[in-house]
């Protein structure tokens, strides 16, 4: 039998209750585009959460088991090293200030002897000057001769005085040095080897926590990887809702149908025997599907539950992860870093130490330079004194026995000088050893760089701590927000999936009052089979699923080989079924 299309219209009072179940049917309808659509947004928008949480456990499990962390343990195992050896630098460099405070004092004694000898020098030229005033033969040259020698002398004593001076202020310089030497020692005393030790073992402990929080990040990743996929599995199953609102739609089209201008057309008993087979027809479809739709319905609201709960899990995870008690403790990391502030008080006092001490050597082996130029001129001064005691004694050999006693004064004068020779001679080795030892004090300083290497080791360290602490701290605090945001969608999913009260409800109800509509299985319809076929086929057309064909099928076999062959046709035009 050909199909054609129907005319609808209102409902007819031939179904007293057909508005009834229709506006039960829409408001059902309209429930499940409503509910289903909010809570499939709220999964898609917890899926896309669920990633940015998994993104921010793999950048803090990079972050904590990548080389920054492992170079930062490495440059803390060698601060530690290098600490250790600090108190053996100390005591060398120690030693060496020692030596150049025992140079000074040594210099000081060549001082004082040269002293004597040109305080004796000085007394001699004056006897000169007083015996050759009483010598006629002499004349005004031996007076001359005198005064110029006394001059010389002079002069030696004030580049003395100048040499003792400078001198002065070199021992002051090196004994400070000293003192803040024996300091720094006893400071390393207090603080070493506990400080070196204390950062090795906080390495091994950055290691240990490294290993550890790998571990938990890989847990917690894996674990909303796992609920990420079970939000999927939801979201796949939220389909019941698309499926449910197709099937009553074909529902609403058989009242629709059953409103058609054809159907009011017939006599009252036809019509009434026809709108009972479409109403049972209408139930049984509608029995059907919501057997479908509370089975589903039940099993998604268990399995979003279940997520809420596996989510609530990875904010536990991610609370161990943090690296934070249950007393809520400072972050593992931040306490290191806080923990080596001590270590870099003392580097840093080394490391000054390190700098005066080049300082020191290079200021005395400049002053040694300079003492030596000053010993050079008393050297000359020397050489010009025993010059003039030789004029001397060879001009007291021309005047005879007057001139005996100034001959005598000069030899003793020449030979003073010669002592005075012998003490700047001592004097310019000292000052050589002088220059030699502040040279390499000057020299360790720079080539050791111990406390600098230390240094900058545990700022390097530090500053990765830092860094790595900052961003697994950002990322922390992005997984705290995402997990955080995740849980509460997701438990006001669980809470909001009341799908049985807020759209099953309907559903009961609808298909109860078609089912009461139903007339008896055995009414007859040959009378009215050329209303009623058009309306099967177009019915079968409709049909979007298999259990909907099956359905149709099982109730209208009774109706004869005619009809059912038109349906059969419709069904086929149309094959798309799930």
């Amino acid at each position: 039998m050909a199909s054609s299309p129907l005319a609808f219209s209102a409902p007819s009072s031939a179904s007293p209750s057909a508005g009834d179940v229709g506006a039960r049917l829409e408001a059902a309808r309209g429930a499940i585009e409503g509910r289903f659509l909010e809570v499939g947004d709220v999964l898609s928008t917890v899926v896309d959460g669920m990633n940015a949480l998994i993104s921010a456990l793999d950048r803090m499990r990079d972050g904590i088991s990548g080389g920054e962390v492992a170079a930062a343990t490495r440059q803390l195992g060698e601060a530690s090293s290098t600490l250790k050896s600090l108190p053996d630098m100390l005591r060398e460099r120690r030693g060496r200030l020692g030596e150049l405070v025992k140079v000074g004092d040594a210099l000081s004694e060549r001082i004082d002897e040269m002293r004597q000898h040109l305080a004796y020098l000085r007394v001699f030229g004056v006897n000169i000057k007083i015996t050759s005033g009483g010598i006629v033969a002499a004349g005004p040259e031996f007076a001359i001769f005198a005064q110029e020698i006394c001059d010389c002398i002079e002069l030696g004593r004030g580049q003395l005085d100048t040499f003792r001076t400078d001198l002065s202020g070199l021992d002051t310089a090196l004994r400070g040095a000293l003192s803040q030497e024996d300091a720094l020692g006893r400071r390393c005393e207090d603080l070493l080897p506990a400080v070196p030790d204390a950062l090795s073992g906080q390495a091994e402990a950055i290691a240990a926590h490294q290993a550890r929080i790998a571990v938990i990040t890989e847990q917690v990743a894996g674990l909303a990887r796992e609920v990420r996929k079970k939000i999927g599995a939801a979201l796949a199953a939220l389909q019941i809702g698309d499926i449910t609102r197709q099937r009553i739609e074909h529902v609403q089209l058989g009242l629709r149908l059953l409103a058609s201008p054809q159907v009011a057309a017939l006599p009252a008993q036809a019509r009434d025997r026809l709108s009972g087979f479409m109403n049972r027809l209408l139930a049984a479809q509608l029995s059907a599907t919501i057997e479908d739709f509370h089975r589903d319905v039940s099993r998604i609201g268990d399995n979003v539950g279940a997520i809420a709960l596996d989510a609530g899990e990875i904010l536990k995870l991610r609370d161990h992860a943090q690296g934070r008690s249950a007393d809520g403790d400072a972050s593992f990391l931040r306490g290191l870093e806080a923990s080596v502030g001590q270590a870099f008080a003392l580097v840093d006092d080394i490391d000054a130490g390190e700098r005066q001490a080049e300082h020191v050597g290079q200021a005395a082996a400049q002053s040694a330079q300079e003492l030596s130029a000053q010993i050079a001129a008393i050297q000359n001064m020397r050489a010009d004194v025993q010059m003039m005691a030789l004029n001397t004694t060879l001009k007291c050999s021309r005047i005879g026995e007057t001139g005996k006693p100034l001959g005598v004064i000069a030899i003793e004068l020449r030979q003073h000088a010669t002592h005075l020779e012998t003490s700047a001679a001592r004097t310019l080795t000292a000052l050589e050893s002088l220059a030699a030892s502040a040279e390499g004090q000057a020299a360790q300083a720079r080539g050791a760089g111990g406390a600098a290497q230390a240094s900058a080791a545990l700022r390097d360290a530090v500053d990765r701590i830092r860094t790595t602490g900052d961003a697994v701290e950002g990322d922390l605090a992005d997984a705290a927000r995402q997990g955080g945001e995740v849980v509460d969608m997701l438990r006001r999913a669980a809470a909001r999936f009341d799908f049985q009260r807020q759209i099953g409800v309907f559903l009961d109800q609808s298909a109860d009052a078609l089912a009461r509509e139903a007339g008896p299985e055995d009414a007859r319809l040959d009378d009215v089979m050329t209303v009623l076929s058009p309306m099967l086929a177009d019915m079968a057309r409709a049909y979007t699923m298999a259990q909907e064909r099956e359905v149709h099928a099982a109730l209208t076999a009774e109706l004869g080989e005619v009809l059912v062959e038109t349906v059969v046709k419709a069904v086929e035009d149309d094959d798309v079924f799930f």
